[in-house]
């Protein structure tokens, strides 16, 4: 995950057919791809993480803290294992 993608949560809408239409980025088509792929191993409900990352509404208070950490490169962390999907 890179800042483009934060920058896309950020500006995110909820996913309107008008957002769509224009081009806008939207969190089901462009940030839960990532988040799935990276994410929600750990950051789904009662799970490892302290949040989910499962949905818009989840996603949206954290997007700040989110792009802080993976700007940091503290997110995804270094040890932890792609091939567990539990």
């Amino acid at each position: 995950m890179g800042v483009g993608v934060m920058a896309l949560m950020l500006g995110s809408a909820a996913g309107t057919s008008a957002a769509e239409a224009e081009g806008t980025p939207t969190f089901a088509k462009d940030i839960a791809p990532i988040f799935y792929d990276n994410c929600v191993a750990c950051h789904r409900p009662n799970h490892l993480a302290p949040m989910s990352l499962i949905s818009y509404e989840d996603a949206r208070p954290w997007a700040r803290a989110v792009k802080s950490k993976v700007l940091a490169r503290e997110m995804p962390p270094f040890f932890a294992d792609t091939s567990v999907r539990g």
